[in-house]
């Protein structure tokens, strides 16, 4: 779909910082364009734009030239991104919305940007976007999004200095905010924006206007607890998960729910073996839930049960399905039921999508 785009206004050369970090949070609010000073200035000596799963990363290298160098404060941050944006894919994000977000240091610290209002959490959708700035080779430090670093207590708190000819990084992220789409569908479109810092100020166009990848969830499940594996019967060394209907709380076995990406054509292996004499009723079921940000709910056409029933033997077990289309947690459980007689071993429990791999850095 094609996405409205603003013509980029003339590029200006801006100023920078030194070794300390900071970490804002960029809110929609209105934004008043000042007046700079023609002297100091920033260069664009460096750009990267990634896709970030359902988000964006922007990383830029920045050489700073002025006749002084300067100290910074939040207050003497300034930063505007505008853009139309949309994702084809998503029903609800069809129509190109203008999503504007401005930070400033008197403004606060955490707030969001409504690109779809609604009274229902389900339904709305939010960009939230940080901004961190450092000097130096090494990368910025870890710190939790939205937590500002050490001085940042006060607007008036002295945040960087800056020299003439220093290099500053400057790293912007935007997080797409909606409970089904926003870890896997960016939001797309042409963003213009503008960062003063003191008296220097540089413009630029950012080309987020498609995706780079397919998202889709990073996850693996973990191993089982070590009290329930077994080592003396595996497909794969070292051992393997061990069911035992005659030990109570150990005829079952559930797998930690896992995120899945909506309407996803996916693949479930294992292996198992059922021991001779087992009296019971093997099973598998898979189980889809939908989690908003108020509730969940089971997603019953989701729901998928395997009847277990070779016995003596390592038999190999293939599922293909399609996750429901508000989908976005799945569990996987293992068990033995109706009698208290028998065992069973499980291997090489995999889940992926068909035709499609992880993306991204």
């Amino acid at each position: 779909m094609p996405i409205p785009s603003v013509s980029p206004p003339p590029r200006r050369q801006f100023a920078g910082l030194t070794a300390a970090v900071f970490t804002l949070t960029l809110i929609s609010a209105a934004f008043a364009d000042g007046g700079t000073s023609a002297t100091p200035r920033l260069t664009i000596q460096r750009r990267a734009v990634n896709q970030d799963q359902g988000g964006w990363l922007v990383d830029y290298r920045l050489r700073y030239d002025g006749p002084n160098g300067m100290v910074l404060t939040p207050t003497d941050v300034l930063a505007k991104v505008d853009g139309w944006v949309s994702n084809s894919r998503v029903s609800s994000h069809a129509i190109p919305r203008l999503s504007s977000l401005v930070i400033s240091g008197p403004s606060g610290l955490a707030s969001f940007s409504e690109v779809i209002s609604s009274p229902d959490e389900a339904q709305r959708c939010r960009e939230r976007l940080f901004l961190t700035v450092w000097t130096g080779d090494a990368g910025p430090p870890e710190s939790p999004p939205g937590k500002p670093t050490a001085g940042l207590g006060t607007s008036a708190a002295p945040l960087l200095s800056v020299a003439p000819g220093d290099t500053i990084h400057a790293r912007l992220r935007w997080e797409h905010q909606h409970f089904l789409f926003g870890d896997y569908d960016p939001l797309l479109g042409q963003r213009t924006i503008e960062l003063r810092l003191g008296a220097a100020t540089v413009r630029d166009v950012l080309p987020m206007d498609h995706e780079q990848y397919l998202a889709l969830p990073k996850f693996v499940w973990p191993a089982p607890p070590e009290d329930r594996r077994d080592t003396r019967y595996y497909l794969s060394p070292p051992d393997s998960l061990h069911l035992e209907a005659h030990v109570p709380g150990n005829q079952y076995y559930r797998f930690p729910e896992r995120p899945v990406r909506y309407s996803t054509k996916m693949r479930l292996r294992f292996w198992y073996l059922t021991a001779p004499g087992t009296e019971g009723e093997c099973r598998a079921r898979i189980q889809q839930y939908k989690d908003t940000p108020a509730a969940w709910k089971v997603l019953d056409p989701g729901a998928h049960e395997e009847c277990l029933s070779a016995v003596g033997r390592w038999v190999k077990v293939e599922y293909v399905f399609r996750t429901e289309p508000d989908a976005t947690t799945l569990a996987l459980d293992f068990r033995i039921s109706g009698a208290d007689v028998g065992e069973m071993w499980i291997d090489n429990v995999s889940l992926e999508p068909v035709g499609a791999t992880l993306g991204g850095p």
